[in-house]
């Protein structure tokens, strides 16, 4: 069985093509070509973290993945990532297991930040400029990252719970290249930016119904656990569009969960499908609501496998 460091793994994949596998990857969950497994939560209060299992099947492919990964979020204070785990892959005519990618992590976290573009993309107004970034982690980071690379945003603000790592952040992204600067609050950046991406653990909500107003976007990545939720439920509700990974993911958990029907709810691999379907006028709220789907995680294992090991 082989055996890939997150060095290897990242050095082999290129970054267009995890916007495409990641793009299919949504289409074919919404076509009903994958089958997942249920998740599994583990979560941790001290210190506090999350540990995700999910893994799934496309039709059709001759791979399948399970991946393991986790965040906790005080192992930055002890000098250490947040992130860690790693994905398993195993041939899907045989069953027999191929070999380990130790991303620690980092397949989750980058195509979690392509899901929040792709999904930024399909909600942002006509030539948005301004992108609001709430949370100062990993997460955030990509998120900046891999928004501002395909859309036309220009300018980033940054809010945290913690202003010394907001202004960390944006430096980083200065350092970049970008035009990164710290909110002075989280109600300016919400009045401010043309699209808001929240990525915080948060378990009560960080964005109230006092933000909403005529145009306002935000994608919520954070929200990925029973218990959390980045959104006030009232702020969800008067939106005009629910846009979600996963419409039974959704339901059950997440910042849409037990506010809004299932049946309001519009996947992205729907919407991908049939981009005229999102016709919004500029005036419309709409927020999008990703909790992370197995599909993503067996696209991008198999993307990287095949990286690793050319035929």
């Amino acid at each position: 069985m082989k055996w890939f460091d997150k060095e290897a793994i990242l050095a082999a994949i290129d970054a267009d093509q995890v916007i495409e596998t990641i793009t299919r990857a949504f289409v074919d969950h919404s076509a009903g070509k994958v089958q997942s497994l249920a998740v599994g939560h583990l979560r941790f209060d001290r210190p506090p973290g999350d540990v995700h299992v999910k893994g799934a099947h496309i039709g059709g492919r001759d791979l399948f993945a399970i991946k393991i990964a986790g965040s906790f979020y005080e192992n930055p204070t002890r000098g250490l990532p947040s992130s860690n785990g790693m994905m398993l892959v195993f041939d899907a005519l045989t069953g027999a297991p191929l070999g380990v990618l130790s991303d620690e992590g980092a397949l989750t976290d980058l195509r979690t930040a392509v899901a929040g573009a792709i999904a930024a993309r399909l909600i942002a107004p006509t030539n948005p400029r301004i992108l609001g970034v709430v949370g100062a982690g990993t997460q955030a980071a990509l998120q900046a990252h891999w928004i501002a690379r395909t859309t036309s945003v220009e300018k980033v603000r940054v809010w945290a719970r913690s202003p010394e790592r907001a202004d960390r952040l944006a430096g980083l992204l200065r350092a970049e290249g970008r035009d990164a600067e710290t909110a002075v609050s989280l109600g300016d950046l919400c009045r401010e930016a043309d699209i808001i991406v929240t990525t915080t653990p948060a378990r009560d909500p960080l964005i109230r119904a006092d933000a909403a107003r005529p145009g306002l976007r935000v994608v919520a990545v954070g929200a990925d656990a029973p218990g959390k939720r980045e959104l006030a439920p009232e702020l969800v509700a008067a939106a005009q569009l629910i846009l979600v990974d996963s419409r039974s993911q959704c339901a059950a958990y997440g910042d849409s969960a037990g506010v809004v029907e299932p049946a309001r709810m519009v996947e992205i691999g729907e919407a991908l499908a049939a981009p005229t379907a999102l016709r919004l006028p500029d005036g419309a709220i709409a927020i999008a609501d990703l909790t992370g789907i197995g599909a993503q995680d067996a696209a991008i294992a198999e993307l990287a496998w095949r990286s690793l090991n050319p035929s």
